[in-house]
């Protein structure tokens, strides 16, 4: 339990030290429940004047103290160049039994995700809704008193970005080499059963990666991602798109 304790009280230490150096926003909210829990936004500094990239509209639904049943909010692009990825780290910061403990996750947007599914990039002057997983439920007798959402990386079309070598980053290339080394494998696959699409079809359906790929958590959801981008390809474009993407 000490060792939590140092951990979470390490880990909101290396989050104030990082608000410091951005746009810092604190709103508070009324929940369901009395209490009242405190929405901090850190935000890249502005530049001439203009902050690059807002969060704004955060909105969540909490029904007891100890749970975080929805969480929603809005990237704004303010600058003149059009993102291809962004990562922001969202904090739940609580109290259980009068000590102090944080839990953060990193949340992750990528136009960019693989070539053969590139999106449409986030660009100037628009906004895009972000979600993060829920619901949350802590133990009982925690309750949630702040919800930090930091806005931790970027990646910009003229190969700029701000906050690299962030987790952020790390993260995101990671699930970018997960889905790249899934592929490998499914086009491999895809050459030992005689180019029958038809043949290797469960292994796109399975709902897990293999093993034998030796992927960490990161890239084990690039991989999930990719392979369920197929199965969304297949249903509105047809087999021959999918293996246009295998040959």
């Amino acid at each position: 339990m000490q060792l939590r304790l140092l951990i979470s009280i390490a880990l909101i230490a290396v989050l104030v030290g990082v608000a410091l150096a951005r746009r810092t926003t604190t709103i508070s909210y009324q929940s369901r429940e009395p209490a009242t829990i405190k929405v901090v936004i850190n935000e890249p500094p502005a530049k001439d004047g203009v902050i690059p990239i807002e969060i704004i509209q955060p909105s969540f639904v909490s029904s007891a103290p100890n749970k975080l049943d929805d969480l929603t909010y809005i990237l704004k692009n303010n600058s003149d160049r059009a993102v291809l990825s962004a990562a922001v780290i969202k904090t739940i910061t609580y109290d259980e039994r009068g000590k102090v403990y944080a839990d953060s996750v990193c949340l992750t947007m990528d136009s960019a995700f693989h070539p053969d599914m590139r999106g449409t990039p986030f660009r100037p002057g628009t906004q895009m809704s972000m979600e993060s997983p829920g619901p949350m439920a802590f133990n009982e007798g925690v309750v949630i008193k702040e919800i930090t959402l930091t806005l931790e990386y970027a990646s910009f079309d003229d190969n700029s970005a701000y906050g690299s070598g962030s987790e952020g980053e790390r993260k995101v290339n990671a699930m970018r080499e997960g889905a790249r080394r899934y592929k490998s494998w499914l086009v491999q696959e895809y050459s030992r059963a005689g180019k029958s699409l038809t043949a290797i079809f469960p292994l796109i359906q399975a709902p897990y990666v293999p093993e034998g790929l030796k992927l960490d958590s990161d890239q084990i959801m690039g991989a999930d991602r990719y392979r369920l981008q197929l199965l969304s390809t297949l249903r509105k474009k047809g087999a021959a798109e999918v293996e246009s993407y295998l040959k």
